[in-house]
């Protein structure tokens, strides 16, 4: 077989290129009725290059006739690249939002953790504070009832004391006709004999003496 000259291969590329358009649609052509008839989704994605081919040639077209097919096919590729960078550019973002979201909400949750724990803490501190009132407040109350108990019994007894020394100073004497006689007795025993005992009224000495009362002479 006779080897092939290299300008066979490039008029092949040259055709190819030229005929590029015609090529991808033929090419989309084909991905339809194979997905019609096979019903996979790859023939659908394979629709993708072939736009984007055909697209290429079109341009390269317009390019030719209008003087500036390699510009605008420059400008096209520029415009790809340049959106597949906002596209990765604005995902990195995306990922460092949430990043900074998640850390953000991480930091909050911690924050009202140790809010919590502060406020128990302080709960706490204040039901203690208030027990050690309330136990300070009895031992008050019961020191002070003890005080007044034993201010009492000391009371009572220096009455108890004060009582021989007053009933001797002051002794009880007796008084005939329910306490109107001018005159007391210190006894019953010396009254007379037809004293009406029923009507005897008793009170101290110095009472009587107030009243203007004096000892019986016959006493």
């Amino acid at each position: 077989m006779k080897k092939k000259k290299w300008w066979y291969y490039v008029l092949w590329v040259i055709a190819i290129l030229l005929l590029l358009p015609f090529i991808c649609l033929y090419g989309i052509y084909r991905s339809i009725v194979n997905y019609r008839k096979s019903k996979n989704l790859l023939w659908l994605f394979a629709i993708i290059p072939l736009l984007f081919l055909g697209s290429m040639g079109v341009a390269g077209y317009a390019g030719a006739f209008t003087g500036n097919g390699n510009t605008k096919t420059e400008q096209t590729i520029s415009s790809s690249s340049s959106k597949d960078r906002n596209v990765e550019k604005i995902a990195k973002q995306k990922t460092k939002d949430s990043a900074e979201k998640k850390t953000e909400a991480a930091k909050q949750a911690e924050a009202a953790k140790q809010a919590e724990a502060a406020k128990q803490a302080e709960a706490a501190k204040q039901a203690e504070a208030a027990k050690q009132a309330e136990a300070a407040k009895q031992a008050e109350v019961a020191k002070q009832a003890e005080a007044a108990k034993q201010a009492e019994a000391a009371k009572q007894a220096e009455v108890a004391a004060a009582q021989p020394q007053s009933q001797t100073n002051d002794p009880i004497v007796y008084v005939t006709g329910n306490g109107s006689s001018e005159v007391y007795w210190y006894g019953t025993s010396s009254m007379p004999g037809n004293t009406n005992m029923n009507n005897l009224v008793q009170m101290h000495e110095s009472e009587a003496k107030a009243q203007g009362k004096r000892h019986s002479s016959k006493e």
